[in-house]
């Protein structure tokens, strides 16, 4: 016990440290993310770069425009290819062989080229699809988190570097398959390889390679189209946002309601000065008498009816009541007309013509008071 036998601040950590253990989690637990993404968070996480895309669709896709070009072309191809290889071994050995080996093949080449570029733009085109053309300067901003080896580690035990290796396996597993299939049955055509001459051979060689490529990409199109949702399905969770977050987010959009409290008051502290400035040019108030008060004023030369330049309701209307005995301004009490005129007129804007008669009945009555001519 301390002084005046108080506890000490040593008794109350001692107290705590015993019993409350199984709230430490909680303070330090992260908020669950259960929240479905906004469209702003949407738009700031593909700012950044993050989009759900699909590496097994984009190498699917590749696969099976290879195996359409084989396919397609394959036939011309092969007689160009066949025909090629045997004028070049028709040739006499000179010392110039090199040369003329690049002048033979040089379409062979050409293809291969033309086939290169195709398949890689194919890979591009369905990435740029698969992000909506997205291009994200930010993403290209250097993050020391990536050669963070503490990082590396992680991610190389994560359960995402997991679902990485299943899917390995996974499309390893499925082109073995649809290679063995494929060459078991087609084997006794392949066993008479070296009895065909070089043009059977090539054309046999090109419709084994292209069967194996269209059924192999079918098959890693089907993969890919599950990775794609899994992959729509692990950015969707990875973008959630926690209760807070919502919270606070609506804040940066609409403003901190403290904030928007405080303008409200100020604009409002603004137009009651302008309006009790307007009060000394008034001609009449009208009052309820101390409940609603409104004051108006009437310009022939400039205004069409009588307009309502102040009004207010209990120390508000007292203060509008206050300022115009202050300035001789004429009071008149009638409390239907007040509480009509407050809420159906706002200050600035001009009596409706249901307001005329009495209005008018009023201002004469002013007037002829003042001595003022009509």
């Amino acid at each position: 016990m301390g002084r005046n036998g108080s506890k000490s601040f040593k008794s109350y950590l001692e107290c705590y440290s015993r019993t409350s253990w199984e709230i430490i989690p909680l303070l330090f637990a992260e908020a669950e993310r259960t929240e479905r993404a906004t469209p702003r968070k949407r738009r700031k996480v593909r700012e950044e770069g993050r989009v759900p895309t699909s590496r097994e669709l984009n190498m699917a896709i590749t696969f099976l425009a290879f195996a359409v070009v084989l396919k397609v072309f394959g036939f011309r191809a092969t007689n160009e290819i066949a025909q090629d290889i045997q004028v070049f071994f028709a040739f006499e050995r000179t010392n110039d062989i090199l040369m003329v080996a690049l002048e033979q093949f040089k379409k062979i080449f050409m293809m291969m080229g033309g086939l290169i570029l195709f398949i890689m733009a194919s890979g591009v085109l369905v990435g740029a699809l698969q992000t909506r053309f997205l291009f994200a300067p930010k993403a290209l901003k250097p993050d020391l988190n990536r050669i963070n080896p503490v990082e590396g580690f992680k991610r190389l035990f994560s359960l995402k570097s997991l679902v990485e290796l299943l899917k390995a396996i996974l499309k390893v597993s499925i082109v073995g398959i649809v290679v063995y299939q494929v060459l078991r049955n087609r084997w006794h055509e392949m066993v008479l390889f070296s009895e065909m001459g070089i043009e059977d051979m090539f054309l046999n060689f090109w419709d084994i390679a292209s069967e194996i490529a269209l059924k192999s990409g079918m098959a890693l199109l089907i993969l890919a189209i599950f990775d794609y949702l899994y992959q729509r399905w692990e950015y969707e969770k990875s973008i959630r946002m926690t209760k807070q977050e919502l919270k606070d987010e609506l804040k940066e959009v609409e403003g901190n309601p403290e904030v928007k409290r405080r303008q409200r008051q100020i604009m409002y502290d603004i137009l009651r000065k302008r309006m009790m400035e307007e009060v000394p040019k008034a001609d009449v108030v009208i009052t309820n008498p101390t409940h609603f008060a409104v004051a108006l004023k009437y310009d022939p030369d400039t205004m069409n009816a009588p307009t309502v330049v102040a009004k207010g309701v209990d120390h508000l209307a007292l203060r509008i009541i206050e300022i115009a005995k202050e300035n001789g301004v004429a009071i008149v009490r009638n409390p239907p007309l007040a509480r009509d005129l407050y809420y159906k007129v706002e200050v600035g804007e001009e009596i409706s013509s249901e307001f005329y008669k009495i209005v008018a009945e009023i201002l004469v009555y002013v007037y002829t008071k003042r001595g003022v001519r009509i």
